[in-house]
């Protein structure tokens, strides 16, 4: 994986960062189910072990939390959309920001989804290859339009 450039980011930024490499190593490291208090220790650790503060700690577990408890309706998602690729045909860099991304606009009905696409469309240029942001959003925007997705959804500025 890229390095994450020296942009300062936002807390939820970072959060998403954060969110992100947890859910990479989850995925390449284990495949067992883990309970919220699990999942919140090991964040823990992983926040520390990466020298993060409090104030993004928040936001990245209740995503992270969320991304695991309806991975299924997830993948679900995801497959749907991916017509052409099945789900362990994803690299582990793709699947996570799929998967945090979906978790967002599905769930998280505070967050613009045109704040969603374009938070994760940059970090993707960091951690992905060239072609890893496109290949995001043409998977992530239809998934935006759904109106599972959009119902109760706050509005986007633009």
């Amino acid at each position: 994986m890229k390095p994450s450039n020296t942009i300062t980011l936002t807390p939820r930024q970072k959060a998403r960062e954060l969110a992100f490499q947890f859910l990479y190593r989850f995925d390449r490291e284990t495949a067992e189910e883990f309970t919220p208090g699990q999942i919140e220790s090991e964040f823990r650790k992983h926040s520390e072990h990466f020298g993060e503060f409090q104030h993004s700690f928040d936001f990245a577990l209740r995503l992270i939390q969320m991304t695991l408890k309806e991975i299924r309706s997830i993948d679900s998602l995801i497959a749907a959309q991916a017509s052409n690729w099945k789900m362990d045909r994803l690299g582990s860099v793709e699947k996570a920001f799929l998967r945090i991304g979906t978790a967002e606009l599905m769930f998280f009905k505070d967050v613009p989804a045109s704040v969603t696409l374009n938070e994760i469309i940059e970090l993707s240029k960091a951690f992905g290859e060239d072609d890893t942001p496109l290949f995001l959003n043409g998977i992530l925007d239809p998934i935006s339009k759904l109106p599972e997705a959009l119902a109760g959804k706050v509005p986007s500025d633009s």
